[in-house]
């Protein structure tokens, strides 16, 4: 059963009229408020950006509506996963699928046992055959590849999977994720017919993922499904809370897009399967129209290639009801800060697509809200900044006047029902997110560990608003002023913050939160008590910050049952043994591909060989470069030295010999103990001896 046209227009003219119409209610709410008064410069600075910033919390009060209706009525039946296909999904075929698994200097045993529980869940289903993994590098630090490659082989040899699970270690690592992605396109591409692209800390059910492959067999106009993936195995107090609050309003949100938006869907990245063939030839990423060669990239290249598949003329679901899709969250505030200033550079290039010929107007509409996401902090907060001056002024003109009844009713500015409504429209989705997850509340922890958790949850959310205000008003403001934003490794593991850390990095927003209370209560009086969240927020958030960071305090949560989630309550096979963190280790690592004589033949089969004519006559530089490291010790090699070495098979080669022929006397006293402890490398111990 086929969508018909209609349906797709009815629900976006729906979405798109409901949220107008809030947001012209909340306008003329505002207006009537300043009907009967004097109205200043910063009033129409007022009256200027509520429109922007209301319409933000009406479209998301009308997605959680009509995803709770969705909810109650039992689903949508035009949805791609509720069509007929499903009677004989069991019986269905499948096709040549590769799931492609990005890193960047990641923790190499996380993503090692992830792969090893969905290659087991995919054996499980007995369809392990149509599937291919691909552990896509461009780690470069030489630790983690040399770690990498251990760890590639280790799988092979304990799943018998080689031929089944491969490694690539780019050479040069340029345009990020999606580059790394599009090289995995050009070289392995035309082997499959789909690719399911995973983040580092993703992991996914075999059913899940088999589901996925029949649904796009059955409906050949789909390019991309994307999957609701769902916080897990979170520690700290702050995981818990996000992955908490993934679960109880994240689905809601994505059904209600999904009932609005319909084939116009999300994708996110990760945990989403593609149409390969159309993704080669529509989804390659332009360079963007600005002067600077470094900044022509697309940071933020998911929404970009949804748009691009619509355009071509593929449908984008979300698949938000389909279980066995989970990823990790940030494990403190800091780490989150640092993510979103990458997704707020990324964001806002996405204006270059806003307005971008053939682009279908679902997609429109997704670039539009990514761009508020981040916008709507420094317009909040330059509303709040005229409010506050339009207050002053007023109550210094009433004072002041010799006739204040002449400006009627001004100080009464009717602003407290429109303040209710605003109240309103933000918690109400909450509320639904609650009450559609009562009936499994046993899922987390009971009724009342449910709603006590819900209720922290939201004052949690209420003191860090203003904190998210204010650093993503700096992130906008310094991705405007042209200063280039890195794709850095995500720090996954759950580590707290020092107090010192979080003195530093969020002590200025303390006293900016004194002095601007102090002036608040001083030239503003009683009326500056509608600013008491946002003092309190900049007040707190040092402590609030060191706090959450802290991997005992959630663990304490979890002892109360707070926080619970489902899988917590029943742990699915796949997320085992992933929540241990890898043990630090001060030796070198990358050391073991030049002595340990099985590393050594492991990296050596991995490095493919360039030949320049004459392969035997290294250049100058790198012989230099042999006898530097031989004389002075691994640890006088900066990181881009040790990989120019390790990518030279005859270097490596020639050094493994050097390092184990020369006399000790002509080598740099650090090598001896790695030389003697050679045979009990973590390397060793941890991936190749136990295969």
């Amino acid at each position: 059963m086929t969508p018909v046209p209609e349906s797709f227009a009815v629900r976006r003219s729906l979405f798109v009229g409901l949220s107008g119409l809030l947001t012209a209610a909340g306008l003329v709410l505002l207006l009537i408020g300043y009907s009967d008064q004097h109205l200043f410069w910063e009033d129409y600075v007022v009256i200027g950006v509520f429109p922007l910033l209301f319409s933000q919390i009406a479209i998301g009060f009308v997605l959680a509506l009509i995803g709770f209706y969705d909810r109650l009525r039992g689903g949508d039946p035009y949805h791609l996963m509720r069509r007929p296909w499903r009677k004989n999904e069991a019986t269905s075929p499948l096709a040549a699928t590769a799931i492609v698994v990005p890193v960047y200097n990641e923790d190499v045993a996380r993503v090692s046992a992830a792969i090893a529980n969905m290659w087991r869940s995919l054996e499980q289903t007995g369809q392990i055959e149509h599937f291919d993994f691909y552990i896509c590098s461009d780690s470069n630090d030489a630790d983690h590849w040399v770690e990498e490659e251990c760890a590639w082989l280790s799988l092979c040899e304990k799943l018998n999977a080689f031929g089944k699970i491969f490694y690539r270690k780019r050479r040069h690592a340029i345009n990020g994720k999606s580059g790394n992605v599009a090289d995995f396109c050009r070289r392995w591409g035309k082997r499959y017919r789909y690719m399911i692209v995973l983040d580092a800390d993703s992991v996914m059910a075999g059913p899940t993922l088999v589901r996925m492959v029949r649904a796009m067999e059955a409906n050949p106009e789909v390019g991309i499904l994307q999957t609701q993936p769902y916080m897990v195995l979170g520690t700290s107090l702050f995981r818990r809370v996000l992955q908490f609050s993934s679960h109880v309003y994240g689905g809601l949100f994505s059904q209600g897009c999904s009932m609005a938006q319909m084939s116009s869907g999300s994708y996110w990245g990760h945990n989403a399967i593609i149409r390969v063939a159309p993704f080669i030839e529509f989804c390659d990423l332009p360079t963007l129209p600005v002067p600077d060669r470094g900044k022509r990239h697309v940071l933020s290249h998911d929404t970009v290639e949804a748009a691009l598949m619509r355009r071509a003329g593929y449908e984008v679901w979300i698949a938000y009801d389909e279980p066995g899709s989970w990823e990790e969250g940030p494990p403190n505030l800091s780490d989150m800060l640092t993510r979103d200033r990458r997704w707020c550079a990324g964001n806002l290039q996405h204006f270059w697509f806003l307005f971008a010929r053939g682009i279908e107007m679902g997609s429109r509409l997704q670039i539009w809200i990514g761009l508020m996401a981040y916008l709507c902090s420094p317009l909040w907060l330059i509303f709040l900044v005229a409010g506050s001056f339009s207050a002053y002024f007023r109550i210094r003109f009433l004072t002041l006047s010799a006739d204040p009844e002449d400006l009627g009713a001004a100080t009464a500015s009717g602003g407290e029902l429109l303040f209710i409504i605003t109240l309103a429209l933000l918690f109400t989705p909450r509320l639904l997110g609650i009450l559609t997850n009562l009936p499994r509340a046993r899922q987390f922890g009971g009724v009342f560990h449910l709603l006590i958790s819900a209720l922290l949850e939201n004052l949690l959310s209420i003191v860090l608003a203003p904190v998210l205000m204010i650093f993503h008003t700096l992130f906008v403001t310094l991705t405007l002023l042209g200063l280039q934003i890195k794709w850095t490794t995500q720090n996954r593991a759950d580590t707290g913050l020092s107090f010192t850390h979080c003195l530093k990095l969020y002590g200025w927003l303390t006293v900016l939160g004194v002095v601007t209370q102090w002036f608040a209560t001083v030239y503003l009086g009683s009326a500056s008590w509608w600013l008491a969240p946002i003092f309190a927020g900049w007040i707190l958030a040092p402590v609030l910050a060191w706090a959450t960071s802290l991997g005992g305090l959630g663990l304490e949560a979890k002892s109360w049952g707070l926080f619970l989630t489902p899988e917590e309550m029943q742990p699915p096979p796949e997320l085992k043994g992933l929540d241990t963190s890898a043990e630090e280790t001060t030796t070198p690592l990358w050391t073991d591909a030049l002595l340990c004589p099985y590393v050594h033949a492991v990296h050596l089969s991995m490095v493919r060989h360039h030949p320049t004519g004459n392969s035997e006559a290294p250049s100058d530089s790198l012989v230099t470069l042999r006898e530097r490291l031989l004389r002075e010790g691994p640890r006088a090699l900066n990181p881009k030295e040790k990989l120019r070495l390790l990518w030279d098979a005859e270097t490596v080669f020639w050094l493994h010999q050097e390092l184990w022929g020369r006399p000790s006397s002509e080598l740099h006293p650090s090598w001896l103990p790695l030389l003697r402890s050679c045979s009990s490398s973590p390397l060793l111990s941890n991936y190749l001896v136990q295969a």
